[in-house]
C-alpha cells in the first residue's frame, strides 16, 4: 500500500478513494490497461486527501446528485477499518445533502450505517453487495 495526494477525486458523479484491489476477482475489469495504473494492481494506492478534495468539489457543485463509489475499487478494503476515509467522505456527502451509492464485498459497510441512514432520510443511499461464488460441478456416478 502506498499513499498519494491526488489532484481530484470526483468524476461527474463518482469517486475512487483507493486504486487497486486485493480481492483477485476473475471478472474484474479494473485491471485493464485503459485505466493507466502506474503501479501493481495489488499495491493499493490510497488517496490520502480524498475527503478534502471531495468537500471542495461538493461545495462548488450546483446540482445535487448521487455520488457513487465501488465500481472500480472496493471502498471498504481492509485498511479502511483504520483509515476511515470512506466514512469521512460519507460524512461530507451527508453534510452537503448529496445521495450516495456504493458497491462493496465487505461487511465493514455496517460500521457506516448511521451515516448511510442519515443520507437516505434526506436524499437516497444505496448499498450494493457483490458476492463471488466458487461453485464446484457435481457429477452423479452412474
Amino acid at each position: 500500500m502506498h499513499f498519494v495526494n491526488a489532484k481530484s477525486i470526483l468524476t461527474p458523479h463518482s469517486m475512487n478513494i483507493y486504486r487497486g484491489c486485493s480481492h483477485g476477482c476473475i471478472y474484474c475489469d479494473s485491471r485493464s490497461k485503459c485505466y493507466q495504473f502506474t503501479h501493481e494492481f495489488e499495491d493499493l494506492e490510497v488517496k490520502q486527501n480524498a475527503a478534502e478534495l471531495l468537500e471542495e468539489a461538493l461545495r462548488k457543485k450546483r446540482k445535487r446528485c448521487m455520488i457513487g463509489t465501488g465500481s472500480m475499487c472496493d471502498p471498504y478494503i481492509p485498511a479502511e477499518k483504520e483509515l476511515c476515509l470512506m466514512r469521512r467522505c460519507l460524512e461530507i456527502i451527508d453534510k452537503y445533502n448529496f445521495g450516495a451509492t456504493l458497491i462493496t464485498k465487505s461487511d465493514l459497510v455496517l460500521r457506516d450505517l448511521d451515516i448511510l441512514r442519515r443520507i437516505n432520510q434526506k436524499t437516497k443511499a444505496v448499498v450494493q453487495m457483490t458476492l463471488t461464488l466458487h461453485l464446484q460441478r457435481c457429477v452423479e456416478n452412474q
